[in-house]
């Protein structure tokens, strides 16, 4: 497995990424899945995530892909800077940089050690996003940005998308002359015991169609053309739920597809089974797979 760390943007050398190059790869361009670590983390805890742990092979599922993890401006705390209710004006200082990021993975070619295929960029036909939390952010804010038809697919786990916000993304579109925002296929995780679950600063409980994550189904299956009482094409319990953390899977669809993975008593994280903190922890629900074959079915990813 080849992962190079702290590769420098050429047009900006204060930001960095880390990117895994596929070994054996079939074709000369890929697909790339860019993954947003959340505040106070960094690239390499995100990454291991999705398998990657130095000296291990990278999950099977995910070989074959350059996958790409930015790291947050150096010179901020580590965190993303995406729009929040009290900014005056929109913020751009990572929307640039991800203009960068992906032009910078689109036309460079990096090294795979294969004969047959011995360096590989990305398809820009093909990039795939995901984030946790403050990373989250990051994929909501690309969504409704006129930069969304860059990505094919998103993937947002611990963050849900804040009312407030979703005027404000709404109307920097109309002001580009976006418009209405395109559907697009996305897959939303989120824990009930998240301290972001319920409103702000109440522990009380609340009705569930006051909160972020309701707002947040709702306005998917808006977007995607799927009337808001539809009944989900199907819904499942992932195997191995218990009392603790039972995860329940539903998926809707309409002109692109929305799954909802709703992780019950889950808190703060990344589910998977090598996840620790921030506790509980829905081990037996692997998050970055159950992304990868959303993206596989309904994104369009090879």
């Amino acid at each position: 497995m080849s992962v190079l760390t702290n590769q420098p943007i050429p047009q900006n050398h204060d930001r960095t990424y880390h990117v895994h190059v596929p070994a054996n790869p079939a074709q000369s361009t890929v697909p790339a899945i860019v993954v947003f670590h959340g505040g106070g983390q960094d690239a390499v805890t995100i990454a291991r995530r999705w398998g990657l742990e130095r000296g291990s092979p990278a999950p099977a599922n995910v070989a074959d892909y350059l996958l790409v993890f930015p790291e947050a401006d150096s010179r901020l705390p580590a965190e993303w800077v995406h729009f929040q209710n009290s900014d005056k004006a929109f913020p751009t200082l990572d929307l640039e940089y991800v203009d960068l990021l992906l032009e910078e993975i689109t036309t460079t070619s990096y090294a795979t050690g294969s004969a047959s295929v011995p360096s590989v960029s990305a398809d820009p036909e093909l990039i795939y996003v995901a984030g946790f939390s403050n990373g989250a952010g990051m994929v909501w804010q690309l969504m409704n940005s006129e930069r969304v038809s860059r990505f094919r697919g998103f993937a947002a786990v611990g963050l849900a998308l804040d009312p407030e916000k979703s005027q404000r993304y709404r109307r920097q579109l109309d002001a580009a002359g976006g418009g209405d925002p395109a559907p697009v296929p996305v897959m939303y995780v989120h824990g009930t015991g998240d301290h972001t679950f319920r409103p702000p600063a109440t522990l009380l409980e609340v009705p569930i169609g006051t909160t972020r994550p309701a707002f947040t189904v709702l306005e998917m299956l808006r977007r995607n053309g799927i009337t808001p009482d539809a009944a989900a094409a199907s819904t499942f319990l992932v195997p191995g739920s218990g009392n603790l953390t039972e995860v329940v899977v539903q998926l809707y669809l309409g002109d692109e597809a929305f799954a909802c993975a709703t992780v019950i008593n889950g808190g703060h994280n990344w589910p998977g089974p090598t996840t620790v903190g921030n506790p509980p922890v829905a081990s037996h629900f692997d998050a970055t797979e159950a992304i990868v074959e959303f993206w596989h079915r309904h994104a369009g990813l090879p």
